[in-house]
């Protein structure tokens, strides 16, 4: 079966290269920082040193990275630091409206601003970064290789497992994803699993002098690429009691502990030291601590409740700044293949419950993971970290204890083709059309006449479905075409406001165009861009009216405003779109019309509100209203004892009449006394309806087809 390695360590060195191409640079957890960090060492030569007040205050190139031991780090820069990297400033400048962390973010999921990222310019600090990935990825295979093969050394027997343990780590999203990016975690999970196979050897063979030296070396370096490092350390040390033990060999144990600390002691102690000397502590998490920010300690009930989401999706597939979600089967798919392992597993457990030997062996995969996975529940009570990545410096313990599960229940090895095919799909459905800039257009849907003109760029026109009915926590989509007239000498950020009939805001967009990627100083004159954007409606939206959105652009973040002007200067209206309607729930009428009345057999009147000189009228479409283009509307007339008009309100219902279906209910709302009010005295209000098309009334048993519902007093 070690042909299998020979296909799936090049399957997933095109995979990763895959993910290297669709992500921009900076754009994977805190690449910006690592390749920051990268960057001042091979500057300077030297590491930084932390200050909590400074550092806090200032913009730093590594930040919390800073803290962080030093191996990844000091090898990349050795790589990068004959590369021009004079352009690092300039690849680093903030997207202002970026939306960190949230999965749920419809846009501005870029960190950064990158003007042209497909293809990537691989020159100066772009080349550098591409490096630092290359190296990752090399270390991914790395991970890759020490996985089958610890599998194997678990399972000599049993050639599927290595296969499926391998195959869960190189067609892993997520793995992929930070395997093709500049990140210290891929060095210490390489390291681990190296330190993890060669444990599970000496376990299964006993001592051996050149292993143990090995293991020691790996250890030592495990622990100066990253603190998750450290955690192996215990458990090494107790499968080498177990071996002793079993084998007593304790000759063997002492010679493993006088590696592991003369080891240690040469490649990793000055690092600690050196944490001791100037922050006073071994470590540097308290000093990694007050430079990130920490977090008020949630309890562990919370903590699960909260975050155990983000922690399971992201070991799969979350990319981006954890604000990149892929299609949302995949993780119910691998929710059940957890599942289906676990249960496996449990099986495997008690078949081999009298084997000793297996079972310690078992063990202390299970140990590993539990206490990396109580390290990481630790650092993440005292701040924002539950993501899945930080497990993975134990995930050929996870792979394998999977794979050997997943074997138990007889999944055959070839169950990892639809995850690599999947995994390849990722990059182009996923994450490049994420960062991806708007398209140029030559056609403009609904083009305004004349355009409207901000500054140095024309909206031509808008694109929305305006008939669309949304509801609360819907998303609504609209598409903006603007044309730039000369270049633009700074960046300008644009919002969309959605608000009701009364100017209350109810959706908001603020941002860069694109979303954030396309900023307008790198606009090209006369070409149309199709700008396309999401905007959520509110949990709590409730009742039914048309809907508006008001386009403006301002200096961010607290610039002058930029009113629109014609091709001569004159001034414009704000563009208020029409945009759909909200039906969202309609509250219970306060009085209602008993008997109810039908209106040409088209429509029912229920109920309504009446507050001063605001009315609404509830309805009720006796048939598909829908079936017809004639949208009718509602009249509303105050009149005296001689039948003679006082006041009037003529206005179609919240959502149009062609736009409702049989048996649906909906609302009108009639201001009757906006024109003024009548003189002193009691009033008939009189309703019905009408069609501007046909200019007739649906008809009804009273005079002239208008219902008298109520009267009111004017004092």
């Amino acid at each position: 079966m070690k042909r299998s390695l020979i296909i799936l360590i090049p399957a997933f060195i095109v995979l990763a290269a895959c993910y290297a191409y669709a992500t921009p640079i900076y754009e994977s957890p805190d690449e910006l920082k690592h390749v920051g960090m990268i960057h001042y060492i091979a500057t300077y030569g030297e590491l930084p040193v932390q200050d909590v007040v400074l550092d806090t205050q200032r913009d730093t190139w590594y930040e919390q990275e800073g803290s962080q031991p030093p191996l990844y780090y000091a090898i990349t820069a050795l790589l990068v630091r004959g590369i021009d990297r004079s352009d690092f400033e300039s690849t680093r400048i903030h997207n202002p409206h970026a939306i960190i962390g949230n999965p749920s973010a419809l846009g501005n999921q870029n960190m950064v601003l990158h003007d042209f990222p497909y293809p990537p310019r691989l020159i100066g600090t772009t080349l550098a970064v591409f490096v630092a990935r290359g190296f990752s990825i090399l270390l991914g295979c790395v991970t890759v290789f020490a996985v089958y093969h610890a599998a194997k050394t678990l399972m000599p027997d049993r050639p599927t497992v290595p296969v499926l343990a391998a195959g869960l780590v190189a067609f892993n999203p997520q793995f992929v994803f930070i395997a093709a990016s500049a990140n210290n975690d891929n060095m210490v999970t390489a390291l681990n699993s190296l330190v993890i196979w060669q444990t599970l050897t000496m376990m299964r063979n006993g001592f051996d002098t050149r292993r143990s030296l090995v293991i020691a070396v790996l250890m030592a370096f495990a622990s100066i690429s990253k603190l998750s490092g450290l955690v192996v350390i215990p458990v090494v040390g107790l499968a080498s009691l177990w071996t002793a033990y079993r084998t007593k060999n304790w000759r063997g144990l002492l010679m493993l502990g006088i590696f592991t600390i003369v080891a240690w002691g040469i490649i990793a102690a000055w690092w600690y030291m050196r944490n001791y000397t100037l922050y006073g502590e071994w470590f540097g998490t308290q000093t990694m601590l007050e430079i990130f920010g920490r977090r008020p300690a949630p309890t562990l009930i919370e903590l699960i409740q909260n975050e155990f989401e983000g922690l399971r999706i992201s070991f799969w597939g979350l990319f981006g700044w954890f604000n990149v979600f892929t299609f949302k089967p995949f993780y119910l798919i691998m929710d059940i293949v957890t599942v289906i392992a676990l249960i496996g597993f449990a099986v495997y457990c008690w078949r081999i419950r009298r084997e000793r030997d297996q079972g310690m062996r078992l063990a202390f995969l299970s140990m590993l993971i539990v206490i990396g996975l109580i390290s990481l529940i630790l650092w993440t009570m005292q701040t924002a970290a539950s993501q899945g990545r930080l497990m993975f410096p134990y995930i050929a313990a996870i792979t394998t204890v999977m794979a050997l599960g997943l074997d138990s229940v007889r999944v055959p090895s070839w169950a990892v083709v639809p995850l690599a095919a999947f995994a390849f799909v990722v990059p182009f459905a996923t994450i490049l059309p994420t960062y991806s800039p708007p398209p140029m257009v030559t056609d403009v849907p609904n083009p305004f006449d004349p355009p409207r003109l901000y500054r140095d760029w024309n909206l031509m026109g808008y694109q929305v479905d305006v008939n669309r009915r949304y509801h609360a926590g819907d998303i609504l989509p609209i598409t903006l075409y603007w044309q730039p007239v000369r270049p633009s000498d700074d960046d300008y950020s644009l919002f969309i406001r959605l608000i009701d009939p009364d100017d209350n805001l109810v959706g908001l967009v603020t941002t860069y165009p694109g979303y954030g990627r396309l900023r307008t100083s790198t606009w090209q004159a006369g070409v149309t861009y199709a700008d396309h954007y999401q905007v959520r409606l509110p949990q709590n939206l409730n009742g039914q009216y048309p809907l508006r959105a008001f386009i403006g652009w301002w200096k961010y973040p607290d610039g002058f405003a930029i009113d629109p002007v014609d091709e001569n200067g004159n001034p414009l209206p704000l563009p208020f779109l029409d945009v759909g309607y909200v039906d969202a729930g309609i509250p219970a009428p306060q009085n209602t019309v008993d008997p109810a009345v039908d209106f040409g057999g088209l429509i029912r009147l229920t109920g309504y509100t009446l507050d001063g000189g605001s009315l609404t009228l509830h309805w009720e479409a006796l048939q598909n209203l829908s079936a017809s283009t004639d949208c009718l509307y509602v009249f509303v007339h105050v009149m005296d004892d001689a039948r003679n008009l006082v006041a009037q309100d003529d206005d179609p219902p919240a959502i149009p009449t062609c736009l409702i279906g049989q048996g649906e209910s909906f609302i009108s709302r009639h201001d009757f006394l906006a024109e003024g009010t009548p003189p002193t005295g009691i009033y008939t209000v009189h309703v019905g309806w009408y069609s501007r098309v046909n200019p007739m009334r649906l008809s009804i048993d009273y005079l002239d087809n208008a219902y008298p519902l109520t009267e009111i007093t004017i004092p």
